[in-house]
């Protein structure tokens, strides 16, 4: 059967169809040349991407893209992705973006103009499909798009937009005063990613959990808009149920501990991890300081007494090198109060994040209760003996 070649494939709200046929989807960017000696080739092999698979791969790969699409898009549509050929991505690849995950490595590139991410497995290439399945359910500001993927290589490779900062590295710079980000938008940033958490859970037709919300996995563009990155681990919630057992993933340090408990994942899971970002976001501290160094405890177990006790709490947001008013340390207090809640042990203790996202628009407004704003104007009013000593 001869393979036409074209750019796209879509997911339609009732079925799943190409233009011409499933053939087509991988057989974009091959010249007739390719087409009429592949077979009289020997496989090229490429230094970073390794080297080509043949039909039979491309057709098994996208096999199993079109099952994990239609388990998880539950009849409805997905948007477009393009299908990229080798010699677009061999041109495309520049060099290493970031840091090397354990299965999975991003370089940096350039495509028809256009700032890319590419995005090779290396290992565990079902995360790949899962991946691509979840992120096409999605269509949110504050979440990183992806613009396509590859299936000619060995390797599933994914191509995203490029956000050019981490979080992390914003945070945690050795000298943070060249890039400091400031309290107004760590506090937007709060928001906007807690948005995005929201709409995972009620604003697709059934509760995507990210189960890795952490600093490194959150992406900042040239004005500090952030956007969630990395869907490998996501797990969708069945209809009807709260919950599903499952094996343990994340990064420790953010894991909800009932995870580790009873290996069982809910949205109450990704609170945990938004909650252990927000103190981040609050101190400028890495997670594994503020487990280990701020507050002496094992890494996955916040004692969330020590985060609410407020004389403490205020002495961090002090120490966190910004410039703050009053005001800003009230809103900066309501946040640490806010974050103790959402990594309290009980899952059912945490607040849904739909109320993590309104709270933190009450906190914005500085619409705090009276007894917070002057439980926490008292205390402030001590910052200058404080920073005395």
């Amino acid at each position: 059967m001869g393979l036409k070649s074209h750019r796209f494939f879509f997911f339609d709200q009732r079925r799943l169809f190409c233009n011409s046929s499933a053939n087509c989807l991988f057989s974009h960017g091959m010249s007739p040349f390719d087409l009429l000696f592949k077979k009289k080739k020997k496989k090229k092999r490429h230094p970073i991407l390794g080297r080509r698979q043949g039909e039979q791969g491309w057709m098994e790969d996208g096999a199993q893209l079109l099952k994990e699409v239609i388990s998880s898009c539950d009849g409805r549509g997905c948007y477009p992705i393009r299908m990229f050929s080798a010699k677009e991505i061999e041109q495309a690849i520049e060099q290493p973006f970031h840091q090397e995950k354990w299965f999975y490595v991003n370089y940096e590139g350039t495509h028809e103009d256009r700032q890319i991410i590419i995005k090779v497995y290396r290992k565990r290439r079902e995360l790949a499909f899962n991946e691509i399945a979840t992120v096409t359910q999605i269509k949110h500001a504050n979440v990183a798009k992806l613009l396509g993927c590859c299936f000619e290589m060995e390797q599933p490779i994914l191509i995203y937009e490029k956000v050019p900062f981490m979080l992390s590295n914003r945070l945690h710079q050795a000298n943070p005063s060249s890039s400091l980000i400031s309290w107004e938008h760590r506090l937007r940033i709060a928001i906007e990613i807690a948005y995005a958490i929201t709409y995972l859970h009620i604003g697709t037709s059934r509760p995507i959990v990210h189960r890795n919300i952490k600093c490194s996995n959150i992406l900042l563009d040239e004005h500090n808009k952030p956007k969630l990155a990395d869907f490998s681990l996501s797990i969708t919630i069945p209809l009807g149920e709260t919950h599903v057992k499952t094996l343990v993933a994340g990064t420790s340090g953010y894991i909800d501990p009932e995870c580790f408990r009873t290996a069982t994942v809910s949205e109450k899971s990704d609170v945990y991890s938004y909650g252990v970002v927000l103190l981040e976001l609050l101190y400028g501290k890495k997670q594994r300081e503020l487990h280990e160094g701020v507050l002496g405890v094992p890494s996955w177990d916040f004692d969330v007494a020590e985060i609410r006790e407020k004389e403490k709490g205020l002495k961090l947001i002090l120490g966190n090198g910004l410039s703050m008013n009053v005001r800003q340390v009230e809103q900066a207090m309501a946040c640490m109060e806010l974050a103790g809640r959402c990594i309290t042990y009980n899952p059912d203790e945490r607040p849904p994040m739909k109320d993590v996202t309104q709270q933190l628009l009450q906190i914005e407004r500085a619409e705090l209760s009276p007894q917070s704003s002057s439980s926490s104007l008292f205390q402030v009013q001590q910052l200058g003996q404080w920073r005395a000593e």
